[in-house]
C-alpha cells in the first residue's frame, strides 16, 4: 500500500513531541518548605544592643568591687567624678547669690549644702563636710567669700573679699593658687556667682599690706 507524505508524516511522531512525552514529570513533594513569616525572623536591634552594654557594665562594676574592695570603677573614682562635675557644670545654670543668701549655706542648716566664694565664684563643699561644717578645721570660710583671708593668713579680720591695699601681683599669685584649686577640684563644685555689696567694702581692713613687716603668712594648708 503505498502512503502518501501526508500520511507518513502524520503516522511518525514530531522528534519535539516525542521528547516531551519522553521526560517525566518531576514528583511533588508532600512536604512543603516552610517560609519564615515577618514575627519569625529576629532581628538584633538597639535595645539588644543596649542590654549587652547594661550588661557589661555591670559585669565589671562588680568585678572591680570584688578586686578592689571599695570601688566599682577599678580605683577611677575621682577621674569620673571630675568628669560628671565637668557635665553638670556644662548643663547647670549658675546661681547668682548676695551676701546674705550665701550666708545661710554655712553649714548650720543640715537641709542645705555648704557653699564658699573664693574671688566671688561659689563652690559646694558639703563632701568636705567635715572641714568646712561646724566645728570644722575651715568652717569660717562656709558661707562667705574670705578671698582676703586666702592671701593674708589672718581668719579673724579678714574674712572678706576686698583684697583693696593689697599688691596686685601678691594677689595674683596667692590667691590664684586657690582660685584653681577649687576650680580643679575632684569634689567641690561650681555653683555660680557672688553678688557683692559694695557697701561692705566700708568695714574690710584697709592697712597697707605691701610692707614687708606688714604681711602676714600667706595661707596655705596642706588639705582644704
Amino acid at each position: 500500500m503505498v502512503q502518501t507524505r501526508k500520511q507518513a508524516r502524520e503516522a511518525t511522531p514530531d522528534a519535539k513531541s516525542a521528547s516531551v512525552t519522553a521526560t517525566p514529570s518531576p514528583k511533588k513533594s508532600k512536604y512543603k518548605a516552610k517560609t519564615l513569616d515577618a514575627e519569625d525572623r529576629v532581628y538584633f536591634g538597639a535595645l539588644d544592643l543596649l542590654r549587652i552594654l547594661v550588661g557589661v557594665l555591670v559585669f565589671s562594676s562588680t568585678l572591680s568591687y570584688f578586686i578592689i574592695g571599695d570601688s566599682y570603677v577599678w580605683g577611677q573614682d575621682k577621674f569620673f567624678r571630675k568628669q560628671w562635675n565637668g557635665v553638670k557644670k556644662v548643663f547647670t545654670k549658675p546661681l547668682y547669690l548676695d551676701e546674705a543668701t550665701l550666708a545661710l549655706y554655712n553649714g548650720t542648716d543640715d537641709t542645705l549644702p555648704i557653699y564658699l566664694s573664693i574671688n566671688c565664684t561659689i563652690y559646694d563643699v558639703t563632701e568636705g563636710k567635715s572641714k568646712y561644717g561646724p566645728g570644722g578645721g575651715y568652717s569660717f570660710f562656709a558661707g562667705r567669700d574670705a578671698s582676703r583671708a586666702y592671701i593674708t593668713g589672718d581668719f579673724k579680720n579678714d574674712l572678706t573679699w576686698d583684697v583693696s591695699g593689697i599688691d596686685e601681683e601678691r594677689v595674683q599669685r596667692a590667691l590664684g593658687h586657690w582660685v584653681k584649686f577649687f576650680a580643679s577640684h575632684d569634689i567641690y563644685t561650681f555653683v555660680g556667682y557672688l553678688v557683692k555689696d559694695p557697701g561692705k567694702a566700708k568695714d574690710a581692713p584697709k592697712e597697707d599690706l605691701n610692707d614687708e613687716k606688714k604681711q602676714g603668712n600667706e595661707h596655705n594648708p596642706d588639705d582644704l
